[in-house]
């Protein structure tokens, strides 16, 4: 029996990359928090800040949305 080959998909837009990558600092206690909700989703540390990161700036978007009439 043998295995199906799956096509890997990326994670990311493929336009991503050309901006470079943006480093991020992060304690001790929240790099442990990422790297257990990583492992616990089987993803990257670096991808689980990514979803961590676009789901924040969705809810800072709706929160923060500017007001009209200033």
């Amino acid at each position: 029996m043998t295995q199906v080959q799956n096509a890997q998909r990326a994670r990311t837009p493929k336009n991503s990359v050309a901006g470079g990558s943006l480093p991020l600092r992060l304690s001790p206690e929240e790099r442990t928090e990422i790297e257990a909700m990583a492992e616990a989703e089987c993803r990257s540390a670096s991808n689980m800040v990514r979803i961590v990161f676009l789901r924040g700036l969705e809810c800072m978007k709706s929160t923060h949305l500017p007001q009209s009439g200033n």
